[in-house]
């Protein structure tokens, strides 16, 4: 077990030097000593203690991290940009895994590193802080929100829904988006949800903001707020039984 710290200014900028190095450098060790060393973190308040495991899924990532921090205020952690920073230093081999030859290839820094300002549209980016902030929102539902592809770049559902807060944040549209586009029994997209032309995410997207106009989206349930979906919508409509959110699987 380790013993969870929290990057502080010097050890941000070692990890985000390392990161464009890495770009350079393929088979550049990560810089582990950051977690521990003194002069680049700083314990964390709380004590809190991870273990570094394999996960399989964003979504079990996001599971452990609400398990590991149970004891803390949400919001005390929640734009703690020097924590999150080094959680996924701690999870790089997660977050970006070296091949056969020991290469790895990062994606852009918002996945590694949080800023100081916030920014929605930079921190929905994260590996690790945004699988715990949708399984603590929406549970079973939030796998939808996590799906990824190829080297754990984000999928058009991932982008369309995951990039706006409004919608991140709203249950009834996230339950709705997971019965649509996500199979259970085979913990994968359903076939054909990643397009983006008719009853794609990238619609509903469009189309939730269109009603939001009109109706409080928030106070909706699954059902009535698939009932308001155009025709071009009931093919994924009929795929699964719709839940209440009240039945909504929770971590």
């Amino acid at each position: 077990m380790s013993a969870v710290r929290v990057l502080n200014a010097e050890g941000l900028v070692k990890f985000m030097g390392y990161l464009a190095e890495l770009r350079v450098t393929p088979s550049k060790a990560p810089p582990f000593e950051l977690l521990t060393d003194g002069r680049y973190s700083d314990p964390f308040d709380p004590p809190v203690t991870i273990e570094q495991q394999s996960f399989n899924s964003a979504y079990e990532i996001g599971a452990y991290i609400i398990k590991a921090f149970e004891r803390c205020e949400d919001r005390l952690i929640s734009r703690n940009y020097g924590l999150w920073s080094w959680l996924a230093l701690f999870y790089f081999d997660q977050l970006c895994k070296p091949d056969d030859s020991g290469n790895r290839k990062p994606l852009e820094d918002a996945v590694y590193v949080l800023e100081e300002r916030f920014s929605f549209r930079r921190y929905y980016r994260h590996g690790i802080r945004t699988p715990w902030m949708a399984v603590k929102e929406h549970g079973e539902h939030a796998k939808v929100l996590l799906l990824t592809s190829g080297k754990g770049t984000r999928t058009d559902i991932n982008e369309q829904l995951g990039a706006y807060q409004h919608l991140f944040a709203n249950r009834t549209i996230i339950a709705s988006a997971y019965v649509m586009y996500f199979d259970p029994a085979q913990q994968k997209p359903r076939r054909g949800a990643g397009g983006k032309g008719g009853g794609s995410a990238r619609r509903l997207a469009s189309i939730a903001r269109q009603l939001e106009l009109t109706y409080d989206l928030q106070e909706c349930t699954p059902s009535e707020f698939l009932a308001l979906l155009p025709k071009e919508f009931h093919g994924w409509v009929g795929r699964a039984s719709v839940p209440r959110l009240s039945e909504s699987p929770r971590v």
